[in-house]
């Protein structure tokens, strides 16, 4: 017989498997009726929690997807903050970078971990093969589905891109592009922000520059925004959904003899508030190593309060007044 997951003994019972995390670990917030049958049910397929042993252990695996190990303007740095909080409290930090074609996530890097901290929303492809050894966990992206029994923390997205397009508005400015991806969950957020700062406030986004032929690179974007440019039309603000778009976006205007931001303003998200910038971006960001020692606080707590609430902790970014905005009339 194969291991009994959460998912297993939910579709047994009946239950949400956050009904059932919750009946099994013995936390508030299921009837007594419940916690039998979820127990009764366990019982009928052998499924036997095991007694934590965190005491003993002084790992925490990291658990990032390839395709993101490559970002070292965000999670290198975030890992570089777990890890140093980690040191001064005696933990080392296993970093397991997953793929999409290979599991190579082993039950015996698991078993030894005292906590689990998953970077994004791609590394939770691997949350069905942790959850029978029930490590503490830290999720850092937002809950994929609603009820989500782990802890979550992210930044608050949606937010700061309010107060940044806020920000912008006030300066004058009322006809808004944005450029960007919103591929992931964290992006539509940013996008979501920036649309109700402009409808609430009466500014257009008049251009969404969001396909894949506009982000590769190619020439078409160029092509888009010097025609734009010949008939008077550009906007006087784009927005971009990271600071990598950003300095993109710069260097296409550059060659089309656009001037930031004398001709058209341009700002960034998600800057790291401990670095100094080749191009000073107006944007929105956090410290990217405080993240990451924020992260461990509190998944250090999870290990040593094992019962306590499910909680979701949202870090507020602080806006950041670059050069690369200025007012217009």
């Amino acid at each position: 017989m194969g291991r009994i997951t959460l998912d297993r003994i939910a579709e047994e019972t009946g239950l949400s498997k956050y009904s059932v995390s919750r009946a099994i670990s013995g936390k508030s917030g299921v009837s007594d009726e419940t916690r039998e049958k979820v127990l009764a049910v366990c019982e009928k397929l052998g499924y036997k929690k095991k007694k934590p042993e965190h005491g003993k252990k002084k790992v925490v695996l990291f658990i990032l997807p390839q395709c993101d190990i490559r970002d070292t303007g965000f999670w290198m740095k975030v890992i570089m903050g777990a890890e140093e909080r980690l040191a001064r409290e005696g933990f080392a930090l296993h970093i397991k970078v997953i793929s999409e074609s290979e599991d190579n996530l082993r039950e015996s890097e698991i078993k030894e971990a005292a906590g689990i901290i998953f970077g994004g929303y791609m590394s939770l492809a691997c949350l069905n093969k942790v959850e029978p050894c029930e490590s503490p966990l830290l999720v850092l992206t937002y809950p994929p589905y609603d009820m989500f029994p782990y802890d979550t923390m992210h930044v608050a997205d949606r937010e700061g891109a309010f107060y940044l397009t806020e920000q912008l508005i006030q300066m004058g400015h009322g006809k808004i592009g944005y450029y960007g991806s919103l591929e992931r969950l964290s992006m539509q957020k940013r996008f979501e922000g920036v649309k109700k700062a402009a409808d609430e406030l009466g500014a257009e986004i008049a251009y969404i520059w969001n396909d894949e032929k506009f982000l590769d690179g190619s020439e078409l974007f160029e092509e888009e925004l010097l025609k734009l440019k010949d008939k008077k039309e550009l906007p006087t603000l784009i927005i971009c959904s990271t600071d990598v778009y950003a300095e993109r976006l710069i260097f296409h205007l550059s060659r089309l003899g656009i001037d930031v931001p004398e001709d058209i303003s341009v700002t960034g998200f998600n800057s790291d508030l401990a670095d100094l910038w080749k191009i000073p971006l107006t944007s929105v960001g956090i410290d990217k190593k405080e993240y990451g020692s924020i992260a461990v606080n509190y998944l250090l707590d999870r290990i040593e309060n094992p019962m306590q609430s499910v909680r979701r902790f949202s870090i507020v970014p602080s806006f950041v007044k670059g050069e690369t905005a200025r007012k217009v009339n």
